[in-house]
């Protein structure tokens, strides 16, 4: 057998396992110690099992499941910039798990992107696969195992982490269902404001999206600073993304064609 084969043999191994294992799961505590073993099996030094939410305080109809270290985890949940991460934002556009080495090609990085990116390295998260988690009436969430010591180990298990992903975040949810907390309410756009964040949304300029909606500048300013404060966003792009992770907007609404 060729050292190819057997690597596949492996990775279809280790998944085989990790299911077998996470289907008699039955506390947080079991979930993590599994999800900390599969990691560094898979040759990760990290991983975070999260609702793309505010998770600054323990809240039992979230899943916060993660081994991060204490500086990365105190920017994107403690300063509550998961909003603005970019692997939390190429989630909303992956159809399926992907290396962070391949964010350029699915989301625009920009210089904000860069700087989040070359943080996340010299806290020893250089490469890594995220496996996006999008369920109807559910706040999206994602599976990830970061730190790989290369880029072709972490291809490598592309496939398997696709799987143990989605299993991982399956067995996460069941827990949270089993504590009986109930889904916390999203905050509600008015149509008027949802109709410019839309727009916003699609690249249209305050004047654009007031000649579109026949409002003035002023009024359309004032329904996206609204909108800013409801979901306590600073621009226009955690203002999108909250949008969207809170299921106020939809991505397909974003598609549609640009102003002319």
């Amino acid at each position: 057998m060729t050292a190819e084969k057997l690597g596949i043999t492996a990775c279809l191994a280790l998944t085989d396992e990790f299911l077998r294992a996470i289907r008699v799961t039955r506390t947080k505590r079991e979930l993590y110690e599994l999800m900390e073993a599969v990691t560094r099996e898979m040759g990760f030094r990290h991983f975070a099992l999260i609702h793309h939410d505010d998770l600054t305080t323990d809240r039992s109809d979230r899943i916060d499941v993660k081994d991060y270290p204490a500086a990365i985890a105190e920017r994107l949940i403690g300063q509550r910039r998961y909003r603005r991460d970019p692997v939390i934002r190429a989630c909303l556009f992956a159809g399926s798990a992907f290396l962070w080495s391949d964010l350029p090609s699915i989301i625009r990085l920009d210089r904000q992107d860069h700087h989040s990116i070359e943080f996340g390295a010299r806290e020893g998260l250089n490469e890594g696969i995220t496996v996006p988690h999008f369920r109807l009436n559910d706040c999206p969430g994602s599976c990830t195992f970061a730190g790989a010591p290369c880029l072709l180990r972490a291809r490598r298990y592309l496939g398997p982490a696709q799987m143990i992903g989605t299993f991982a975040f399956q067995a996460a949810r069941r827990l949270v269902r089993a504590a009986g907390a109930p889904p916390a309410p999203p905050p509600r756009l008015h149509p008027r404001p949802r109709d410019c964040v839309v727009l916003a949304g699609r690249g249209y300029s305050n004047k654009q999206i007031a000649r579109e909606l026949g409002l003035t500048p002023r009024t359309v300013d004032g329904y996206l600073t609204e909108a800013r404060r409801l979901f306590e966003s600073h621009d226009r792009t955690e203002l999108l993304v909250s949008a969207v992770l809170a299921g106020e907007i939809g991505l397909h609404e974003l598609s549609r064609g640009q102003p002319g």
